[in-house]
């Protein structure tokens, strides 16, 4: 996919990136975004929303005009290497390392950024370690030479040359010490700094907690605190960031930065939600909070729709947190909410959330018909199909978008009918060749799709037993709603291991990662839930799973009576009625809508009829168009085919997996005036038994009122192309 796809508001010349860094990506100045009081900007979307797409093109056209340093935190190089020397490393200084190195390699205006006090921090953490040999301790220190620009040392921070402080640190090794490596380390180091080079590290260390203004007594007890472990150590990781983001201030505020700099540099931290995230963006957030402004900007991406729980205090609502879309025209106006303790204040004040765009209807069109190339266009009517199967799916999602476009490039649907849901998430995605270039099987899109976001975006705190059977346990509870529904299913589908996941924590691992919640399905998200129960039909030949879940669904609410109230479905025997109607075919929910028509007043009829019919078709012939024209004999009496049509009228506008016919609205009213009429006809006859103010008129007639109105409104939604129960997973994208 193109790396800009749906990016343009936010890259542009005048667009939000432009602003915050002062630059465009052609280097044209532009006025800065914000005082000295930044905001952390955090790009927020679940799964497949390219958030680390964006950075990348961030990196790849604004890094050569602005200094730019990119992290993924999801990768476990830097943890790997600090678990080779805990006691002087750890990922937080493995990845500032890391971070540093990219400024100073940086060769735009005004050349690399020096970090000389970011460099005396990790110097002395590197030579912490009181059980190590000098020898051990110099190589440790030695492994910091990158961050030593060539030529002038510090540009006259240090006295000398890079080479002879090197041999300076050589002679540890051989000389005698009389006291700990890390004081005859520093000792050196403050002996050789200038007079410009003390003043920066006094600055900088001398704020160190119990420093006193007294910078070997802030490196050393910093040192200490390194050494200490837990919260301190957390401390120290958190004054070294300060004073990167000191070197880079000062770089910009010296004589020659001023006149060589233009705009902000640019820290991009990828999967900034994680662990190493948090302890990155933490310290920086508190920092700011406490007034230690800085011009760095830092953009960082979390999964959660509120950032991550680190950022609100337990209980607290993040509601009032500094949010803008792209969609949304100017620019967010945001600034600090005035009033707060600083160590008492959220963190949310100092972040401003962007949530990911989505990819417009005409957006998907220009990517689907990218995709396609030179490849012979299919007819009008299939093209429009796809293009609303694919909007269906991946309700914008872009990854989703490109995965579904370049497998219906490379299918063949002859008709419209052909094209369903199903047949498009089977179709095949080219696979090309290996890294060895050897071919690589085509695959169905769906399974490439579950591997993409299920498979590789995994919980962060999803326990290490059930990592091999996350994905089974979300396919499973594809069929849930509700949480009970969902406990139901995961008892069963855990009965023989010892270490087990509930559906509560399931659910709130799903919001971690990313997913919407959805009040009446357990997976939140149309496209993910699509994927999973294609998945869960062919989990067991011949659909024996899907039919095992649903037949372990309705026995859970048989047992609970017909009568018993159920959230989501009114009653029990509704929601038994559903998983009935998804597994085992029509015949025995008509009857019982049949036999509650009469006895139940209009509304919740109504409504039971339109949570029966919320259900998947997969693995059948789709009989339900003739169905609801009353094309096939139903077994019963007039009401029970009039029920039947319009059971299968409702389901066929509410599954939408194929195309809709134009004559599905017309459908839909037909059966609902009928019974509206049957009802005027009993309250009729219950005037003449039991005269005009008797209890069985009132609710015949309202009834009759309430049905004409359904046959109105829920004919024109299906007109609309709109589901007729409002739902999470669907009110954004419709049906199409």
């Amino acid at each position: 996919m193109p790396e800009e796809l749906g990016f343009d508001e936010l890259l542009a010349d005048g667009g939000l990136i432009a602003r915050l860094l002062g630059r465009t990506a052609a280097g044209r100045r532009r006025d800065l975004l914000y005082g000295d009081d930044l905001p952390v900007v955090l790009l927020v979307g679940g799964p497949g929303m390219g958030k680390g797409r964006l950075l990348r093109c961030v990196r790849g056209r604004f890094g050569p005009r602005v200094p730019t340093a990119y992290v993924d935190c999801a990768l476990t190089g830097c943890r790997e290497q600090a678990e080779e020397r805990p006691r002087s490393r750890s990922e937080v200084t493995e990845v500032l390392g890391k971070i540093a190195s990219q400024y100073v390699d940086w060769r735009g205006d005004g050349g690399g950024i020096p970090v000389p006090r970011l460099y005396a921090g990790l110097a002395a953490v590197a030579a912490s370690d009181p059980l190590a040999p000098a020898t051990r301790l110099v190589d440790e220190v030695g492994r910091l030479d990158g961050l030593l620009p060539p030529g002038s040392f510090w540009r006259g921070v240090l006295k000398g040359t890079a080479k002879n402080y090197v041999g300076f640190l050589l002679g540890l090794v051989t000389h005698p010490l009389v006291g700990p490596f890390i004081n005859a380390l520093l000792d050196g180091l403050l002996a050789r700094t200038s007079k410009e080079g003390r003043a920066a590290l006094t600055a900088c260390y001398g704020d160190y907690p119990g420093a006193g203004g007294q910078p070997l007594v802030g490196l050393r007890s910093l040192a200490d605190d390194f050494q200490q472990g837990g919260e301190a150590r957390r401390i120290a990781e958190g004054f070294l960031l300060r004073a990167l983001r000191q070197d880079i201030d000062a770089a910009y505020g010296n004589v020659r930065g001023q006149l060589t700099r233009v705009g902000r540099p640019a820290l991009l931290l990828d999967h900034a939600d994680g662990a190493l995230g948090r302890r990155l963006l933490k310290p920086v957030l508190e920092d700011r909070e406490r007034g230690h402004h800085d011009r760095l900007v830092i953009i960082a991406t979390a999964r959660r729709e509120d950032g991550g729980r680190f950022l609100h205090r337990a209980g607290s609502d993040h509601d009032d947190m500094a949010t803008w879309r792209p969609f949304m025209g100017a620019l967010p106006a945001w600034s600090r909410p005035p009033d707060a303790v600083p160590d008492h204040a959220p963190l949310w004040r100092g972040v401003l959330r962007v949530r990911m765009p989505v990819l417009t209807r005409d957006q998907q069109k220009d990517e689907l018909s990218r995709l396609r190339g030179g490849r012979e266009q299919p007819d009008n009517a299939v093209r429009l199909r796809i293009h609303s199967g694919v909007h269906r799916l991946s309700g914008g999602r872009p990854l989703f978008v490109t995965r579904l476009g370049e497998a219906t490039a490379a299918a063949s649907f002859p008709t419209p009918e052909e094209c369903t849901d199903w047949a498009i998430l089977d179709a095949r995605v080219p696979a090309g060749e290996d890294e060895q270039g050897r071919p690589v099987a085509d695959r169905p899109v769906a399974d490439v799709l579950v591997d993409e976001l299920v498979g590789r975006e995994l919980p962060e705190e999803l326990p290490p037993e059930h990592r091999g059977h996350w994905l089974d346990l979300l396919t499973h509870l594809s069929v849930a709603h509700d949480v009970e529904c969902a406990q139901t299913l995961v008892r069963a589908v855990q009965e023989d291991r010892s270490e087990r996941l509930n559906a509560y924590r399931i659910a709130e691992l799903l919001e971690d990662t990313g997913w919407p919640r959805c009040p009446r399905h357990f997976i939140g998200d149309l496209g993910l839930r699509r994927l999973l129960t294609r998945r869960l039909y062919r989990l067991r030949d011949g659909g024996a799973a899907w039919h095992a879940d649903h037949a372990l669904l309705q026995g859970h609410y048989r047992d609970l009576g017909d009568h018993h109230a159920d959230a989501l479905f009114v009653t029990a025997g509704a929601h038994r009625m559903h998983h009935l109607l998804a597994s085992d075919g029509a015949d025995l929910v008509t009857r019982y809508l049949a036999g509650t028509f009469l006895t139940r007043p209009a509304a919740e009829w109504c409504e039971e009829l339109l949570a029966v019919a919320d259900a998947a078709l997969i693995g059948a012939d789709d009989d339900r168009y003739a169905r609801a024209l009353g094309e096939t004999q139903v077994r019963g009496d007039t009401l029970r085919r009039r029920v039947d049509r319009l059971l299968h009228a409702v389901w066929l506008t509410e599954d939408r997996i194929q195309p809709l016919e134009e004559t599905v609205p017309t459908v839909l009213r037909g059966p609902l005036r009928e019974l509206s009429e049957e009802l005027s006809k009993i309250a009729d006859e219950a005037v003449r038994d039991q005269g005009p103010e008797g209890a069985d008129v009132a609710r015949a007639a309202d009834g009759a009122a309430l049905l004409i109105r359904m046959a109105r409104d829920w004919g024109d939604r299906a007109e609309d192309k709109q589901p007729l129960q409002r739902c999470v997973c669907t009110e954004h994208i419709g049906f199409g």
